[in-house]
């Protein structure tokens, strides 16, 4: 069942992805092209328009669907969604896969038009064109400094960082979808996503605060160490800028957890159309 209704979200979301991916290529490939041509201010413009499109497409695809989301469960095609003979939580957590699997191939197309942006940087510069080279020496120069269980932890915290935000969007529409906030159509998710998003930054600034560690440099190499970032802050030096504190992961996963327990717990219960 749930293979169904993934295909079922490609189906309907194709064309809408295909749109933002197409223009964010279209953009990127200009912007090679244009940043190659090493013309006078307008390379410059060009080059700033086709990085801004590298960094926005991911975020923009979740929008695009958080977007959709919200229209085709909680407008008037909502009823038919819901009136599926499954259990709400099956079409969310479809949903919520859904997302997921664009996210990760919107960065994995982040990264070859980032290759294809690198082109025109690279002719601009007279320097070596393949970008090869440069990530086997990006490669060489992080596993210098960082040990493999480093690196796997580094990625799947940026990872968690960029699935953060559809958990959070999708969580918003949901519970700010129930009565008595539907009343204000849209204002409702939006107005718990703004209260949600304040709750989220103290529960991450109180994890900084309260776990005593951080990553920095130690030996030449990367490691975690004991770290007061509050006894740093209240010191005449202030908190080092050479380190990131440790402490917001702990709430972190917390938040993306009760996330997704409370909008498994919408669709299950509190769906209200009216």
């Amino acid at each position: 069942m749930m293979a169904i209704l993934l295909k079922h979200e490609w189906l309907r979301t194709r064309n809408l992805l295909a749109i933002t991916g197409g223009l964010a290529a279209l953009v990127v490939v200009l912007a090679s092209a244009l940043t190659a041509l090493d013309l006078p201010i307008i390379s410059t413009i060009a080059q700033v328009f086709g990085l801004i499109a590298l960094t926005a497409l991911v975020p923009v695809a979740q929008i695009a669907l958080a977007v959709d989301f919200w229209t085709s469960n909680y407008r008037r095609t909502g009823y038919f969604t819901h009136a599926l003979p499954l259990r709400g939580s099956t079409i969310f957590l479809a949903k919520l896969i859904w997302v997921v699997v664009v996210t990760l191939a919107g960065l994995v197309a982040t990264l070859v038009l980032g290759g294809v942006l690198s082109v025109g940087i690279s002719l601009q510069a007279g320097t070596e064109v393949n970008p090869i080279p440069v990530l086997q020496g990006l490669w060489a120069t992080v596993t210098a400094v960082a040990s493999p269980g480093m690196i796997v932890a580094a990625v799947g915290v940026l990872l968690m960082m960029y699935l953060f935000s559809p958990v959070q969007y999708y969580f918003a529409i949901s519970v700010g979808s129930e009565s008595p906030l539907n009343r204000l159509g849209f204002g409702g998710p939006v107005l718990m996503y703004v209260g949600a998003y304040v709750v989220f930054q103290v529960l991450m600034a109180i994890g900084i605060f309260a776990v005593p560690f951080a990553v920095a440099m130690e030996g030449g190499r990367l490691g975690v160490i004991p770290y007061n970032l509050l006894g740093a802050v209240m010191s005449p030096g202030g908190a080092a800028d050479d380190l990131m504190p440790v402490g917001f992961l702990a709430p972190f996963l917390l938040i993306i957890a009760v996330c997704i327990w409370r909008s498994v717990r919408s669709w299950n219960r509190k769906v209200s159309l009216v």
